[in-house]
């Protein structure tokens, strides 16, 4: 039976995370943060009431604060067969997420589930890294369904994918990239799983893409915990109870507004500076020298 009532938003604040944080399972949670220049919500539920299932959550603070990082595994299938994979995998992911190229993580949850798991197992992979210094925003994707981003248009839509490669599991000989783009303040972003898109409306058919967007867009709520219960309650509305055929995992973030004032300014230059110099020898994905 499920004891927790993830419906609603949480009355306390958190504390925030601003260094070494490695934070992550396969369970049943909702979890509020607040990491540097983000604040956000993370929600699992298991489907069939089980205690765990095959998504798996990580979240990750590193580098004294400079550094956020967020990764969603979803293992194909579900029940207590993708759950026991989810949990195989969840050891070696504590070391895996301080790294900071998120194309290499992909790579190497593709040689391990290749590996150790077979059989045709694979799995569906979204990860992000946030940096606090020049509010960029890296991520890369393995066959699984796009981030979604409200800027300041307030609509939201998919973020741009480049060269997105195939799960993880299938193909052994797989370049995974990754993209950048560079946050201003006030975005939102969701990462999700696709029982998501899969809900399955009383009134028939899926909620698919194009109506998860529609969903968001029709909430007027502008802060987290408000935009976090009508989402929730909208969801439930849509599947038709707080039942749902697949393991559900969302993580939904808010990046802050910089500050003003010309130290700040000062100072975040100076960062955009180094990280620029830092990532001096990267290529953006689709470079015909990566």
């Amino acid at each position: 039976m499920r004891s927790l009532n993830w419906k609603q938003p949480p009355d306390s604040h958190p504390e925030p995370w601003s260094c070494n944080v490695v934070w992550g399972g396969n369970r049943l949670v909702l979890e509020p943060f607040t990491l540097p220049g983000l604040e956000g919500f993370l929600l699992s539920v298991p489907c069939a009431d089980s205690e765990a299932g095959g998504d798996i959550y990580h979240v990750t603070v590193c580098d004294h604060g400079v550094f956020s990082k967020f990764l969603l595994i979803d293992v194909a299938g579900h029940g207590q067969a993708a759950a026991a994979i989810s949990s195989r995998l969840q050891e070696p992911l504590h070391r895996l997420m301080t790294e900071l190229d998120n194309s290499a993580i992909l790579d190497h949850l593709n040689r391990r589930i290749l590996a150790s798991e077979g059989n045709g197992n694979f799995a569906t992979v979204a990860a992000a890294t946030y940096n606090h210094w020049d509010r960029s925003w890296n991520y890369a994707s393995a066959g699984h369904p796009f981030m979604l981003m409200k800027g300041g248009e307030g609509r939201w839509s998919r973020l741009p994918e480049c060269c997105a490669g195939p799960p993880v599991g299938i193909l052994g000989d797989t370049a995974y990239y990754q993209n950048e783009i560079r946050l201003r303040g006030d975005e939102w972003l969701l990462l999700f799983s696709d029982a998501l898109i899969d809900i399955c409306r009383p009134e028939g058919g899926r909620l698919g893409f194009e109506g998860v967007i529609d969903l968001l867009d029709g909430i007027e709520a502008d802060d987290l915990p408000g935009f976090y219960r009508a989402l929730v309650d909208a969801l439930v509305r849509s599947n038709g109870g707080d039942r749902f055929e697949d393991d559900l995992t969302l993580i939904l973030l808010r990046h802050e507004t910089p500050r003003e004032g010309t130290l700040e300014r000062l100072r975040e230059g100076g960062q955009r500076l180094m990280m620029r110099w830092m990532k001096r020898n990267e290529h953006p994905c689709g470079d015909p020298q990566a």
